[in-house]
């Protein structure tokens, strides 16, 4: 069977690997991934998704935003962000949680340790960007 050739897209992995995307379900964050045919994809692990660029049309397109960083820029406003900021901080609470129920009382894990503890960090700053999405919503009013 003939491939089309719009699925033989040929472009330089580099432009997209590891690239920021957002979760057009969630706004987080997503990163990107070449898959085993070099084609770009992520996967969103809050949201259970996965995206698959495949064609050339979309292949290009995106291309195109992370060229002119429309997808880098993943600022929102108002509303919005303090909302992706939540939804942030319930997954990272959720990670440490399932971290927290693996480590042993007695033989504890120091690697998980460390892993806990970043995502302490992590979830500390979430909160504090949280508070300062407040403040710049109460400053609009």
């Amino acid at each position: 069977m003939k491939r089309r050739p719009q699925h033989n897209v040929m472009f330089d992995t580099q432009d997209f690997l590891g690239k920021p995307f957002p979760c057009p379900v969630c706004n987080m964050e997503l990163r990107l991934k070449i898959t085993c045919r070099e084609k770009p994809y992520c996967t969103c692990l809050e949201c259970g998704i996965q995206i698959f660029f495949r064609g050339g049309a979309g292949i290009a397109r995106l291309l195109e935003m992370i060229r002119s960083e429309e997808a880098v820029v993943l600022e929102f406003s108002g509303p919005a962000r303090a909302i992706s900021l939540y939804r942030r901080l319930q997954h990272l609470k959720r990670q440490k949680d399932t971290l927290e129920e693996k480590q042993g009382i007695v033989f504890r894990d120091s690697d998980r340790d460390k892993v806990i503890e970043a995502l302490e960090a992590e979830i500390k700053r979430v909160r504090k960007e949280l508070e300062e999405a407040k403040e710049q919503v109460e400053e609009k009013k």
